[in-house]
């Protein structure tokens, strides 16, 4: 006759175990890993004597809306020296129109039109390196058209953190604040991604920036950008970028609040913003595989912790000692959490979300391996 006495305690066993190693795998991410952006100290910049020109690159399809709105934010910038690279990516709407009477009120407008049958194939790929291409001078500062800096010391500041031999700044793209639960989502998930992107490349592994505030040099583009053309993905070309190019040596990051960009919030639905998001991560399969695997360790990990937790308290529900001791590494899982995201919100003006963090990460910990797991069965064919 079958024990099942003996199968229950294999099962217990088996999920005990899941249940701690994954625990331990989650704490050796916060505390050895994400803590590096937690508290690191920001190092007093050099100011400029010297201000070396700047391009800065947007991509826009129809975006006059939003063009309109903050490209005059952006030439208020405190920096003597930079012209602004627009490129009209195949835009159906009144941008060309628009920006020609911009171009009368500011000169150092260079404007770039594309036209293309290919208008989805590419991406933005190709609006990038002909926006790059067509760029005056040997910084490239990139940002979206639905962004604005925070400050008019956002170009100084990024600007000052690149020196030799860091030739990428990675910086820090925020989103507006809105009320509900989407808005917190919202920004939860930009926090969390800034932790992990910020934390590696302070421990000199960089592996991906936000299209929405990065420096680098444009030869470096030049010498790489062909690589970008081999990745079939229609999204994430500036993660892409430096996964392929960043190195120990090369890269930098800037979380001052001057250097930060902000975006509008666009998705008004939940299924929207899943969406978006999904877009976003189709990039991720092109990763360096040492990145896909440390990245998968740390998002698998996660939910496998949260679903033995959750059945753990259910099937041992009747033995108290158990949920006890159960409970008890939650909360030094989620104490350890708070610490960190804490430190690190407070770094980038996002203390207020700190609050929503245990709730937040149970469904960023339970979505994101199902959301990569759609990406393998529907493919993403529009950036925008």
């Amino acid at each position: 006759m079958f024990d099942f006495s003996l199968f229950s305690s294999s099962v217990s066993i088996v999920l005990c175990s899941l249940f701690v190693v994954c625990w331990f795998i989650q704490l050796v991410f916060l505390w050895l890993v994400f803590s590096h952006f937690a508290f690191v100290k920001s190092k007093k910049r050099s100011e400029l004597r010297t201000f070396p020109p700047v391009s800065v690159v947007i991509c826009a399809r129809n975006e006059a809306r939003f063009l309109k709105k903050f490209l005059p934010l952006i030439f208020s910038q405190d920096y003597p020296d930079f012209e602004v690279v627009l490129v009209n990516d195949n835009s159906d709407d009144s941008t060309a129109e628009d920006m020609k009477y911009l171009q009368i009120e500011y000169p150092h407008l260079n404007m770039v039109s594309i036209s293309t049958n290919f208008r989805d194939s590419e991406g933005k790929k190709l609006a990038l390196a002909v926006g790059i291409k067509s760029a005056k001078h040997s910084l490239i500062l990139l940002t979206d058209a639905d962004c604005y800096p925070k400050t008019n010391q956002w170009i100084k500041t990024m600007v000052e953190t690149r020196q030799t031999p860091a030739r990428i700044v990675l910086g820090y793209g925020a989103y507006e604040t809105k009320n509900g639960l989407l808005d917190k989502l919202v920004r939860f998930d930009t926090l969390h991604t800034a932790i992990q992107y910020f934390s590696f490349a302070l421990m000199h592994r960089p592996y991906m920036g936000v299209g929405r505030n990065m420096l680098y040099d444009k030869e470096l583009f030049l010498k790489n950008y062909q690589q970008l053309f081999s990745y079939r993905s229609v999204s994430g070309d500036d993660d892409l970028f430096v996964n392929h190019v960043a190195d120990k040596t090369n890269t930098v990051c800037v979380f001052d609040q001057s250097s930060h960009t902000v975006s509008v919030q666009r998705a008004n639905t939940l299924s929207q913003w899943l969406a978006q998001k999904r877009r976003h991560l189709s990039a991720s399969k092109h990763y360096k595989s040492k990145n896909k695997f440390t990245l998968g360790i740390y998002w698998i990990s996660g939910f496998i912790f949260y679903c033995s937790l959750i059945l753990a308290l259910f099937l041992y529900h009747t033995n108290i000692n158990i949920v006890l001791l159960t409970l008890a590494f939650y909360l030094i899982k989620t104490i350890s959490q708070l610490i960190i995201f804490a430190k690190a919100g407070n770094k980038v003006g996002e203390k207020k979300l700190i609050a929503y963090t245990p709730i937040l990460d149970v469904f960023f910990v339970i979505l994101m391996p199902l959301l990569q797991m759609k990406l393998l069965i529907k493919k993403q064919k529009r950036w925008k």
